[in-house]
């Protein structure tokens, strides 16, 4: 299923009185056994997930493509001094190496930030894309008073670890819930704007069942 904005969702809509993930049924028989029983606070970190991965992920990778758009985007990562930028960062191992191929493909024309994660996209914002950091650095929690691109990509930055913070139990309650909800719309809304609004209600109100909660749990590792 895709939003209007071109995002795509890990479920899809089905006519049924009851919740379904909307998972083939190959999909299902592969899928992880949930680790976690499903309570109030379970959903409430798996929509968390979802928010960040979903929405989160595509407001990153629409400010990086506005940067580097994606028709030249492998001349950027193969000249200097981009690729020796990334080049130091897998040395590191602040890139894994699934992230680097899908920096460098076998056709390098065929490099594409649709399939980049979160993770990743940050990791590229913040080294290849010419941003200078907030005033607090890239990893701290900016102060409100920021509002600048760089602020927000940091914000999410910070809210993606502190939400996977909670994996260990991926338990949120509802207090908790409701204030990161807020803070991280408020940071892709300020990174690439209200248009974004529909997005982020979508996965707040959609049912989820389990095997969902579990395979955004999952995604955001």
């Amino acid at each position: 299923m895709e939003s209007g904005l071109g995002i795509k969702y890990g479920r899809k809509e089905v006519t049924s009185s009851r919740c379904m993930s909307g998972f083939s049924s190959e999909h299902m028989a592969s899928a992880a056994t949930p680790a976690f029983p499903s309570t109030k606070e379970t959903t409430n970190y798996a929509r968390l997930c979802r928010l960040l991965v979903d929405v989160g992920s595509q407001a990153l990778r629409d400010t990086f493509d506005a940067i580097h758009p994606a028709g030249g985007l492998h001349i950027v990562l193969g000249r200097h001094p981009e690729h020796a930028i990334l080049k130091s960062l897998k040395n590191k191992r602040v890139l894994n190496p699934m992230q680097w191929g899908k920096l460098y493909p076998t056709i390098p024309s065929s490099v594409s930030s649709v399939g980049f994660d979160i993770t990743l996209l940050m990791v590229l914002l913040r080294n290849i894309c010419r941003l200078a950091p907030p005033s607090t650095g890239w990893d701290s929690l900016p102060p409100p008073a920021d509002v600048s691109k760089q602020a927000n990509i940091a914000r999410l930055k910070y809210y993606r670890n502190t939400v996977h913070g909670h994996a260990s139990q991926a338990s949120v309650d509802d207090a908790a819930f409701n204030s990161y909800w807020q803070d991280i719309s408020n940071a892709i809304v300020g990174l690439v704007g209200a248009g974004y609004g529909a997005a982020i209600s979508k996965p707040k109100k959609e049912c989820m069942d389990p095997d969902t909660e579990e395979h955004y749990r999952q995604l955001l590792k």
